[in-house]
């Protein structure tokens, strides 16, 4: 009975849970899909409706049938040394549909399945289902064309933001930049016509919530920030962050369930705003969202994920 985990080396949350499940007396088989194939082996057969084969690595092994229990969050992309870029491309491909298919085959239950996770990462329709759930949502702009903003602004008649639609990593010949949530100078739109960008309306807040939602139970973290950096977006700056625990409303606890069993997820952290008035405003939910920082004996959100895994496995 083994916890298949399935994520990068240098994943701080998932070192917690590995450590817990240890602790548990819990058997884990820990891979990178960046492994494969130079540092990862398998070998799959399809029998009785099912695939029987193994997985392994040069000091470890699992028995496909043995895993019970999946958690996948944020595994590297597959590497292929010294190929043309044409044959990697052609090796990509014939790996994510036949290791990936397999392992996305898995008669066990994920957290979260990739193909869940991947559909839920879209924040227009995680407004949608939100809103839809019963959460209350800022409102919001998705375009290319520089007028349409400056008509928002107009519209919301105060300070607006923008955020980082795909991955908040932009590289560039010097290395790379992070993309934060900033204000909009609306005297610099250029570029905006070049993809799409997210703009919405600056929400007063008093502090903002990272709620967790393992399986039907939310586990949220109070997020008050110290500097002027991290008002705007709180990743800006940890060290002035004040993390306590709070107790998630009932209607947005009963929401965030909705918003879960639509979007088919058995892990997620959504982010809200809170306004001084005690309003909870959704802003977004990421399917893989970070929470080791926020871990602590008061939030044990390790031992919470941990002993979902566990549990599974004795199913």
């Amino acid at each position: 009975m083994t916890v298949l985990v399935v994520d990068g080396p240098f994943e701080a949350g998932t070192d917690l849970i590995v450590g817990e499940l240890a602790s548990a007396g819990c058997p884990v088989f820990r891979m990178d899909t960046a492994q494969f194939p130079v540092e990862l082996e398998f070998r799959a057969s399809f029998n009785e409706g099912c695939w029987e084969g193994v997985l392994a690595t040069a000091h470890h092994s699992v028995e496909l049938a043995d895993i019970k229990a999946v958690y996948w969050n944020r595994p590297g992309t597959f590497q292929f040394p010294g190929l043309s870029e044409a044959d990697e491309h052609f090796a990509r491909g014939a790996a994510r549909i036949g290791f990936g298919g397999v392992l996305s085959s898995l008669e066990a239950p994920f957290m979260n399945h990739p193909s869940k996770a991947s559909a839920a990462e879209f924040k227009p329709r995680q407004l949608q289902v939100a809103r839809a759930a019963g959460l209350t949502t800022p409102r919001t702009l998705v375009t290319t064309d520089a007028q349409a903003v400056r008509r928002f602004a107009k519209l919301i008649d105060g300070p607006i933001i923008t955020k980082p639609l795909g991955t908040p990593v932009v590289a560039h010949e010097g290395g790379y930049e992070q993309m934060y949530t900033r204000v909009v100078d609306l005297s610099k739109l250029d570029g905006i016509s070049l993809t799409a960008h997210m703009f919405q309306e600056q929400v007063g807040k008093d502090f903002e919530v990272r709620a967790v939602m393992v399986g039907d139970r939310c586990h949220s973290a109070r997020i008050d920030a110290g500097s002027d950096e991290a008002r705007i977006d709180w990743r800006t700056d940890y060290d002035s962050l004040t993390i306590t625990p709070i107790k998630t409303p009932c209607a947005v606890e009963t929401s965030l369930r909705r918003y879960a069993a639509v979007m088919d997820l058995a892990y997620f952290a959504a982010d809200f705003i809170v306004r001084p008035s005690g309003e909870w405003i959704f802003l977004e939910a990421n399917p893989s969202g970070q929470w080791a920082w926020a871990n602590s004996a008061e939030l044990p959100l390790a031992n919470a994920i941990s002993r979902t895994l566990e549990e599974w496995c004795q199913l």
